[in-house]
């Protein structure tokens, strides 16, 4: 897997494998998901990534903490 940065743009973008992108999908208005041929995922492309990353890893960690505290 190979990930790239633009700050200005505010964008990261996942290569997952390597491949010619035949289609792609916007799974909301800031992620893109890109297919080959056989419909194999192979890049996502996050837009307004220090916000959208910073919100996704904020709920993870509450909910492994939550987790945490349920199963004591």
């Amino acid at each position: 897997m190979k990930v790239t940065y633009d700050p200005e743009a505010d964008i990261i973008y996942m290569v997952l494998r390597d491949g010619e992108i035949y289609d792609s999908r916007e799974e909301n208005e800031d992620v893109r998901l890109e297919y080959d041929k056989e419909g194999h995922l192979i890049g996502i492309e996050i837009m307004n990534a220090r916000t959208n990353l910073i919100a996704a890893i904020a709920e993870e960690i509450s909910r492994e903490i939550n987790n945490a505290l349920q199963t004591r």
